[in-house]
C-alpha cells in the first residue's frame, strides 16, 4: 500500500471555489487583437498544406499569444491548475476551422495523445444516443451528468463548438482541496483511495478480461505534490465486471470523496459558449458537466472539442500511481510511444 501523505497542503493548487469567484486570473478574456492573431494564425496553417494532425507550433504562428499560452501552461501545470479563454468570436469560421484553432493553440501548452485505441487527438463530445453506466459506454458519448473524474492525461482542453438548449454547465473542483478535507474529516479513508481500485477497461469490457491489471489510486504523492486519478462509474463498472463488489468500507470513502467535489463551496461552476475553452491539470482538477437537452435543430446540439495533451516537463508520479499516458503521444507528426 502506498504511503499516504497526512499533511494540509497549502498554496494555489488547494482553491476554493467560492474564494475564486466570477473573475480572476483562471480566466482570460481574449481581446480583438488576441482574435487578430489567432485569425492570422489560422490562415497561414491553413495555407501550408499540412494535415492538421502534423502541424507545429511554427505552422500556426503566434507572437504575443505565444506569451499569453506560456503564462496559462505555467499556471496550469505548477500553479491554480486550470483557465477558461473566453470570447472567440466563431460565428464566421466553418467547423474544420474551429478544430484547427484548437489545435493550434494546443500545441502551445502540450503535446497531443490521442483518446482512444484508434488514435484519434481531436475528440468529439456530443449524445450519441448511449446509455451512462453501460459497461462499454464512455461518459462522453452521452447527455449524461457526468460525475467529477479526471481523464487519461496530463492536460485537458475543451471547446465549446455549440451548446444544447439546456444544461451542461461545466464544472472543477481542486482534487487538492478535496485531499485536504478527506484528511481533516475522514483521515481513516486515505488508506483505501490511496490502495486505489481496478478500473474496467471499455474497449475490452464485453469480451475478454475488460478490467485494469493493477490496482490505481486515487491518490498519490511525489516531491511534496498530491496526484489524483479519479473516474467512480469505471470504478464501479470494474467491480461488476470483477464480480467482486466493493466493499462497505470502499464505498463509504467513495462516497464521502464525491460529497466533497459536489459541495458549493469547494467546486467552480461555468457555462462554456461558443469559442469558450477550458484547459485543466487532469493531477490537481476534476471536472464535471450537468446533463444537457438538444434541441431539434442542428445548431442546437451541444458539441465539444476535446484535446489530450502531455506536458512538456513530467509530471512526478510514484508507482503504482499511473501516469496519464492517452493511447499515442506524437511529436511533430510521428508516433513516439502507445501508453
Amino acid at each position: 500500500m502506498s504511503i499516504v501523505w497526512t499533511e494540509q497542503v497549502a498554496g494555489p493548487r488547494a482553491w476554493r471555489g467560492a474564494d475564486l469567484g466570477t473573475e480572476g486570473p483562471w480566466l482570460l478574456h481574449l481581446s480583438a487583437s488576441d482574435q487578430q492573431e489567432i485569425g492570422r494564425a489560422l490562415q497561414h496553417a491553413k495555407s501550408c498544406g499540412v494535415p492538421m494532425l502534423h502541424l507545429t507550433r511554427r505552422d500556426f504562428p503566434l507572437e504575443r499569444m505565444a506569451e499569453t499560452l506560456a503564462g496559462m501552461a505555467s499556471a496550469i501545470r505548477d500553479g491554480i491548475g486550470f483557465s477558461v479563454v473566453r470570447g472567440l468570436d466563431i460565428s464566421s469560421y466553418s467547423d474544420d476551422d474551429v478544430g484547427l484553432i484548437f489545435w493550434g493553440l494546443g500545441l502551445y501548452l502540450g503535446n497531443p495523445l490521442g483518446q482512444n485505441p484508434k488514435g484519434d487527438l481531436l475528440g468529439h463530445v456530443y449524445d450519441q444516443g448511449r446509455s451512462y453506466g453501460n459497461l462499454d459506454v464512455r461518459g462522453y458519448e452521452t447527455n449524461a451528468f457526468l460525475p467529477y473524474h479526471s481523464d487519461s492525461c496530463d492536460l485537458l482542453g475543451l471547446m465549446c463548438l455549440r451548446q444544447g438548449i439546456a444544461g451542461g454547465r461545466s464544472s472543477l473542483v481542486s482534487s487538492t482541496s478535496v485531499h485536504n478535507e478527506i484528511l481533516r474529516q475522514h483521515p481513516e479513508h486515505l488508506g483505501l483511495l490511496y490502495n486505489g481500485f481496478q478500473y474496467i477497461r471499455r474497449e475490452e469490457a464485453l469480451t475478454g478480461k475488460g478490467v485494469s491489471e493493477n490496482r490505481i489510486p486515487v491518490f498519490g504523492h511525489k516531491d511534496g505534490l498530491i496526484s489524483s486519478r479519479y473516474l467512480r462509474n469505471q470504478i464501479n463498472a470494474g467491480a461488476v465486471k470483477l464480480g467482486m463488489p466493493l466493499t462497505a468500507m470502499e464505498t463509504e470513502a467513495l462516497d464521502f470523496m464525491d460529497e466533497q467535489t459536489q459541495r458549493d463551496d469547494l467546486r467552480l461552476d461555468f457555462m462554456l459558449e461558443p469559442g469558450d475553452m477550458e484547459f485543466a491539470n487532469n493531477y490537481t482538477t476534476l471536472h464535471s458537466r450537468t446533463e444537457f437537452t438538444n434541441g431539434t435543430l442542428p445548431h442546437q446540439q451541444r458539441h465539444m472539442l476535446r484535446l489530450w495533451l502531455k506536458f512538456e516537463q513530467a509530471w512526478p508520479v510514484q508507482a503504482p500511481f499511473q501516469e496519464h499516458k492517452g493511447y499515442v503521444l506524437l511529436e511533430r507528426g510521428r508516433v513516439l510511444s502507445e501508453a
